[in-house]
């Protein structure tokens, strides 16, 4: 649904996004012209995995997530979407079909950036240079969760989910990381490539530990058990170092 939103406003949000701080005004100014700014409701589907390439979204508000389809019709998770950060955009670098999709976790509101625009941006190699880092570190976060879905046993992966949740949306607080509002049993079991039983079994087991604890709207993990991730975000190990401790 198209929602409203003035060209000032537009540009006051594209300038949230790191990828686009440094984009010189009258740049980001001709993006704003072009964007339209859209309201989805919680468990909407924005774009199919094989959709067209023709633009990527700024998320302004609410939580979405990147899918594959599984077997049987189930879907991985291979990467959240917080506000001011860009999605959509490796298609527009190749014109390929859409290798995910994107679904809505909560409502969401977005703003469209059409295809032409934002590769336009690409003409200025400090934008350039910034562009091929988000995308690096989006290949190596995708690299790190093939490794912990083929290798891991399920307590390492969904321990794994809980730290990439908490560096993404924790906050800290006195020994403890915070993550709010509380993923669903079912968001977890779709990044870890779990059951929902499973997921359940383990956030048992790991309550039991003295690793987690939860409330209506929280996880909250224990900092040190978690800590090595947190600091780095450099590789899966935690998922191991936390397992050995239920």
């Amino acid at each position: 649904m198209r929602a409203a939103m003035t060209e000032d406003a537009v540009f006051e949000h594209l300038r949230k996004v790191p990828l686009f701080a440094d984009v010189a005004s009258d740049d980001l100014r001709a993006l704003a012209a072009a964007a339209r700014a859209l309201k989805v409701a919680k468990s909407a589907r924005i774009f199919e995995e094989g959709s067209a390439p023709d633009a990527c979204f700024v998320l302004t508000a609410g939580r979405a997530k990147v899918v594959l389809s599984g077997q049987r019709g189930t879907e991985v998770i291979v990467g959240s979407v917080e506000p001011y950060e860009l999605v959509g955009e490796l298609a527009l670098l190749d014109g390929s079909r859409r290798s995910g999709g994107l679904v809505a976790i909560s409502e969401c509101r977005l703003l469209r950036l059409p295809r032409p625009l934002f590769l336009a941006l690409r003409n200025n190699r400090a934008f350039e240079d910034k562009l091929m880092m988000h995308i690096t570190s989006m290949l190596r976060r995708a690299t790190e969760q093939v490794r912990v879905l083929s290798s891991y046993v399920a307590v390492e992966r969904v321990s794994w989910s809980l730290a990439r949740l908490a560096t993404r949306m924790g906050t800290r607080q006195r020994g403890q990381v915070v993550i709010a509002p509380r993923p669903s049993q079912q968001e977890l079991a779709e990044m870890s490539g779990c059951t929902r039983e499973t997921v359940a079994r383990v956030l048992r087991q790991l309550k039991h530990a003295g690793r987690l604890d939860w409330t209506a709207a929280a996880y909250v993990l224990d900092e040190k058990a978690f800590k090595r991730y947190l600091d780095s975000e450099s590789d899966a190990i935690v998922a191991v170092d936390v397992a050995r401790l239920v």
